[in-house]
């Protein structure tokens, strides 16, 4: 099973207090008794419900799944509005986009150059381990989540290929996303020593570099912009970034935690109790 798939079910499950998450003693499942008045006051109102029900002319599939629909429409309301902060519009289109698909959220991307003034629209906020530390300083009073991004392995796999002779360019969109990739790079072991670096937005030494380079490392979109540029007998691998598990881990924590802060109406618990699948789950 995927762990980001693992790690979203125990998420969600925190949230609703389902689970108790305990570092160093690891997660129990939690069930407390209800007491017998909270036993009574819903007895007398499920009751209630289900004569309403059967006078409407609707069955008890019917009722369970509108019961459902509302509650995880509830639930929806208690997301907290995410931020991704990036230094330059391409990798913050990108992995805006990668961070929604992983934690199922809506993410509110965020130049780093527009912070304090964009704080007032998110909950939460995340950027790269590259920028954490500025981004923690511009966003006083908000948390702020550092995740690891690191090249796909197929990247990873033909760069290790390479002969230790090739001239590699590694070319990004900015500067800032130049230094990010080398690191990265050299985070996972590989070593290029004719490596030259190169940004979209200095043309004359773009093409400087690229005429020197028998290989060109970058990613898909900064590819395509480029595509011109690079020589025909220039070997083109895709630079592509992904978010570590661990990050898309952490951040599924750090969203559990902020809804147990806001202690939202479990409503969906009744829906498993009277045997409904949840929405969403």
């Amino acid at each position: 099973m995927n762990r980001n798939t693992v790690a979203r079910a125990y998420a969600e499950l925190q949230a609703e207090a389902v689970l108790d998450a305990r570092p160093g003693r690891g997660t129990y499942v939690v069930w407390a008794p209800q007491s017998p008045r909270a036993s009574q006051v819903l007895t007398t109102q499920i009751d209630r419900l289900l004569e309403t029900a059967a006078a409407a002319g609707a069955t008890l599939d019917d009722l369970i799944a509108a019961i459902t629909v509302r509650a995880g429409r509830r639930r929806g309301q208690t997301r907290p509005r995410v931020g991704f902060v990036e230094c330059n519009p391409v990798d913050l289109a990108y992995f805006a986009r990668l961070l929604s698909d992983a934690v199922d959220i809506p993410v509110v991307p965020m130049l780093l150059a527009d912070l304090p003034e964009k704080l007032a629209d998110v909950d939460l906020v995340a950027t790269t381990f590259f920028h954490v530390e500025e981004v923690r300083r511009r966003c006083r009073g908000v948390e702020v989540v550092g995740l690891m991004a690191l090249p796909d392995f197929r990247t990873l796999e033909e760069v290790s290929r390479l002969p230790r002779a090739r001239r590699v360019a590694l070319v990004c969109a900015t500067r800032e996303g130049v230094t990010s990739k080398a690191r990265s790079l050299a985070a996972v072991g590989l070593r290029t020593p004719r490596l030259q670096t190169a940004t979209l937005d200095d043309p004359e030494d773009l093409a400087r570099v690229l005429a020197h380079s028998e290989v060109v490392l970058a990613a898909p979109r900064v590819i395509d912009r480029m595509r011109p540029l690079i020589p025909p007998d220039v070997q083109v691998v895709p630079f592509a970034s992904v978010l570590s598990d661990g990050a898309v881990a952490l951040l599924h924590e750090r969203i559990a935690a902020w809804r147990t802060r806001r202690r939202p109406l479990e409503v969906p618990a009744l829906s498993r109790r009277m045997g409904a699948p949840e929405v969403g789950s």
